[in-house]
């Protein structure tokens, strides 16, 4: 049976025939009658996630964002009031870091206390030769101001959130209902996905609300929470939230209070089937408590009016002999924090909110474990410390009674 072809159809059926066979080289295929070629111009190179500043010190701050394709990126920033800027390139063994889309520019060399501008810079990388490197559009961020950590500081007011689990309007939620004026930092005390799988869930649910509230001039600091070490892009989470230190473990010294932030690891054995064999949390946290044992001893924290720790797991007595992490923190960690003489304890995990008063479970210091829907607003001074909890819809918690500062502290 032969179908005929007017004009229209010979040119559809001509068109076809090119895309299955390939047109020859050299030249460009026809298009159907009544089609027209266009060529969408690409987007202009655009800052998609961020800034955001993370890793804060009383001498550095870490600035992060991503770019909609590759490129070399810098930092320009000035202390207030001062009218040049300054530049700095990050560099590694010899090389500038470039040719990537997500950037971490580590300033140091800044004082502490002191407030400062920047702005995030990135070039794109067309074309990446050995010899010869082909540069494209440079976009720039707004201008934003950050203040460095400062242990003289007579007031500190820190914000905290956790175990939010990938529920993002609920989280941008919380951070909506938060007055950020008074802020100076703000923990992220763990399981803010399920499990990690990439960098777009890392944005969309934690780095993206939190920029649109507050982290493009508060720094945010991310506790590290068991569901945050699952998941194939695990091993990467400190590309995304780099701390100081390189490590999920490290202090903090801002105001009158010094910060512990400590890593509770997996809540089950190494050995659970669960992790496949590719964990190794036993040693791993075992020698987190050699470096506890002497950071607790140390001069400056001993001398902080007040010293507050992070820990996602709660050092607990739990019945379930599966979940071996809150006895395990019990004996191992709670031991040197009694030593360090911990003013309080901030903990996550359980989703439920909860306030443990000094002298339980062994512990000599008050816990404070968030829910979910939680926000911990917290106030210090060189003498008192004080803790408001309030839900989601803004209604307050059972609070914790302020901490005096102990004698002699």
């Amino acid at each position: 049976m032969t179908i005929p072809l007017g004009k229209a159809g010979i040119s559809g059926a001509l068109w076809l025939a090119a895309a299955m066979a390939g047109w020859p080289s050299g030249r460009e295929a026809p298009s159907p009658a009544g089609a027209t070629n266009t060529v969408s111009a690409p987007a202009p190179l655009a800052i998609v996630h961020g800034p955001l500043l993370q890793a804060p010190s009383e001498t550095g701050m870490t600035v992060s964002w991503a770019t909609s394709r590759r490129c070399v990126s810098w930092v320009e920033y000035r202390a207030e009031g001062a009218s040049s800027w300054r530049t700095h390139r990050p560099a590694h063994h010899g090389l500038v870091d470039a040719d990537v889309t997500h950037h971490n520019v580590v300033l140091t060399g800044l004082k502490a206390g002191e407030g400062y501008v920047y702005r995030a810079v990135s070039r794109e990388i067309v074309e990446f030769k050995p010899y010869q490197v082909t540069f494209g559009e440079t976009v720039t961020s707004a201008e934003h101001r950050f203040r460095t950590l400062d242990p003289a500081k007579a007031t500190l007011r820190f914000v905290v959130l956790n175990d939010r689990h990938e529920k993002v309007e609920a989280l941008a939620a919380s951070l909506a209902s938060v007055a950020w004026s008074r802020v100076d930092v703000v923990f992220l005390n763990g399981d803010m996905v399920n499990d990690a799988k990439d960098e777009h869930q890392l944005y969309r649910c934690v780095v993206d609300p939190c920029v649109d509230h507050f982290a493009a001039q508060i720094p945010l600091v991310y506790v590290r929470g068991n569901h945050d070490a699952r998941g194939s892009f695990a091993r990467r989470l400190l590309d995304y939230f780099p701390t100081e230190s390189g490590r999920y473990y490290y202090t903090l010294r801002h105001g009158p209070v010094a910060f512990l932030v400590l890593d509770s690891g997996e809540d089950k054995t190494d050995q659970s089937a669960e992790y496949s064999g590719l964990v190794a949390f036993e040693p791993y946290l075992e020698a987190q408590v050699r470096w506890l044992a002497r950071q607790v001893e140390a001069t400056d924290f001993q001398r902080a009016p007040f010293r507050v720790c992070f820990l996602h797991i709660p050092p607990l007595p739990r019945p379930d002999p599966k979940f071996v992490r809150p006895q395990w923190l019990v004996d191992h960690v709670v031991p040197l924090l009694n030593r360090g003489r911990v003013d309080l304890l901030i903990c996550a995990h359980t989703h439920r909110y909860a306030v443990q008063q000094a002298g339980r479970n062994g512990l000599n210091f008050p816990m404070i474990i968030g829910g979910t829907e939680t926000v911990l607003e917290c106030d210090a001074t060189a003498g008192e410390l004080r803790v408001r909890a309030v839900d989601l819809s803004g209604k307050p918690l059972r609070q914790l009674e302020p901490i005096r500062r102990r004698t002699g502290g």
